[in-house]
């Protein structure tokens, strides 16, 4: 009779791997605990939820805005703007050829906000569909373009499938 317990074996390129484009939600962490009875530590395990170690989270250089117009960003995608100075009250709009862009936007954060980032890497976790390792510079409405002769000024180079770094 064989005794021998069945395991099963995974090649290792088979394992689906967590690429971390967010925070996990905690991390695994030790303590050393002074035992009150012993005066002995003993190490213990514990779990530390990642907001409590990186409070911004994902979003350091990531702001919200007040919007104060329709403006809108089309899902996955990125547009580039600015603050206008109106009489009565500030309002965001898409940069172009007219005025240069002061930042990218990266969609409704709430009611009347719009989440907006000049510096560092984008994440998009759903991905985007911009080309890998292309220049894209300011284009109309604020689109990312290719083309250099749009305007002339850079925006961002995507990275990765989900990153884009901005190079404005």
């Amino acid at each position: 009779m064989d005794c021998k317990p069945k395991v099963k074996t995974i090649n290792i390129a088979d394992v689906a791997i967590d690429n971390l484009a967010t925070l996990p939600d905690y991390f695994l962490a030790e303590r050393d605990v002074e035992d009150a009875t012993t005066g002995n530590v003993v190490r213990t395990p514990v779990r530390v939820r990642s907001s409590d170690i990186f409070p911004n989270a994902n979003n350091d250089n990531v702001i919200a805005l007040p919007i104060n117009n329709d403006i809108t960003v089309p899902e996955n995608q990125v547009r580039a703007g600015y603050i206008k100075n109106e009489v009565g009250a500030p309002t965001m709009q898409f940069a172009g050829p007219s005025h240069a862009a002061v930042f990218l936007m990266l969609g409704k954060h709430a009611d009347n906000l719009m989440r907006v980032q000049n510096t560092g890497f984008v994440n998009i976790p759903e991905g985007h569909q911009y080309i890998i390792d292309a220049t894209y510079y300011l284009g109309e409405n604020g689109e990312p373009t290719t083309n250099s002769e749009a305007t002339g000024q850079k925006l961002f180079i995507p990275v990765s499938n989900t990153k884009l770094a901005i190079i404005m």
